[in-house]
């Protein structure tokens, strides 16, 4: 269908003279500014599994909001539904190591006045963090990777397509599967951190999970020991139990999603629930930190 066509019917829909031909109640409707407001997930009824995002504007002649053709965007839905969530954790850490482009040697033209440079300031983990918190979170003010931008973590409750488009917006190298896969895992991959990591006070950054069965899980179906070994130290410069201790929250998205650019496995693509993954952290935390 063409665009303008799809705007032609939006507009009457917005009138409720065909409001029968679009389904209002999937879309969610943001304010850009006084003049803009954004609609996403607008579903009509002669394309299924298709959604649309749209800007309308004030038009001060005729005194209402109209669609915007130059925003409008096709939404393929089929495509969320093979989208790969684990993939799109493993883009939110580094997703250079994991499409291919080249790692950028610049600093991020979006990055604020930080301490960071170069590719760390193109990783969303950078300003979002590990905790998907963002500076309400571990990367709060006084943190070496405060930026002030706030996490990611209420966006599961945003419609995929305005996910979708933010994503879009960033103007980062990433492919459309790249940008399905994240907004897959930004949906349904985000967990609320500090229902299991502790934030703060005598027990700040202590997993809550079961050391007695993560070390079960570490020795055996997790697959941690036969490359990390029995004291997390096999790997050279890297001690499992430092890394566990000092940034829990690092650790558990990548027992989750694996590690970009090596042969570490996903907690999640193995089928082990939230609770194990947990676990295993747990018993991370009592290995060797040196």
């Amino acid at each position: 269908m063409k665009a303008k066509t799809v705007l032609i019917l939006l507009a009457a829909a917005s009138n409720a003279v065909t409001a029968g031909d679009v389904n209002w109640s999937t879309s969610s409707m943001t304010p850009v500014d006084e003049t803009t407001i954004s609609l996403y997930d607008l579903e009509y009824a002669p394309t299924p599994d298709v959604s649309y995002n749209v800007n309308f504007i004030f038009n001060e002649a005729t005194l209402s909001f109209e669609p915007d053709l130059a925003s409008l965007m096709l939404v393929d839905k089929t495509k969320y539904a093979t989208a790969n969530l684990v993939r799109g954790g493993l883009l939110y850490d580094k997703w250079w190591k994991i499409n291919g482009e080249p790692e950028p040697t610049e600093t991020y033209a979006w990055y604020p006045a930080g301490s960071q440079t170069g590719s760390t300031t193109w990783r969303c983990k950078e300003c979002h963090g590990w905790d998907y918190k963002g500076n309400e979170g571990a990367y709060e003010t006084g943190s070496s990777h405060y930026t002030g931008i706030k996490g990611l973590y209420y966006v599961k409750n945003k419609a995929v397509g305005e996910i979708y488009n933010a994503i879009v917006k960033k103007n980062m190298p990433l492919s459309e599967q790249d940008i399905w896969d994240l907004t897959k895992f930004l949906k349904e991959g985000l967990v609320d951190m500090n229902k299991y990591i502790v934030f703060s006070g005598a027990a700040s950054k202590s997993a809550t999970g079961d050391a007695d069965n993560g070390q079960t899980l570490y020795e055996g179906v997790g697959g941690c020991e036969s490359c990390h070994g029995a004291d997390g130290n096999k790997i050279s410069k890297l001690f499992v139990g430092a890394a566990a201790n000092g940034n829990p929250w690092e650790v558990l998205h990548k027992i989750r999603f694996g590690y970009p650019g090596t042969s570490m496995s996903s907690a999640v693509e193995k089928g082990l629930s939230l609770q194990k993954q947990l676990d295993i952290l747990s018993y991370a935390q009592t290995l060797p930190q040196e």
